[in-house]
């Protein structure tokens, strides 16, 4: 079952400038889950959650609906 919108997910890495690999450990998740999140968006909610909180530590922010759905993103700059 997709769990995440694959566009959203690649936007989101790309904004970060973070490789599938670095995402990966950042997110402490395996490599394949974030190819597999970028394809199909078909993986584990606790994964996803990971991932999520990753890309939100590099400056992304996802909008959610009233379903808690994310629908989109927006950036802020992150403070080194």
């Amino acid at each position: 079952m997709k769990v995440f919108d694959p566009s959203i997910a690649r936007a989101a890495r790309a904004y970060t400038g973070l490789g599938h690999i670095a995402l990966a450990k950042a997110a402490k998740v395996a490599s394949r889950t974030i190819y597999s999140l970028e394809k199909d968006g078909q993986i584990t909610q606790g994964s996803l959650e990971k991932i999520l909180c990753a890309l939100h530590e590099h400056g992304v922010t996802f909008l959610l609906d009233d379903n808690k759905q994310v629908y989109g993103i927006s950036f802020r700059e992150v403070r080194k």
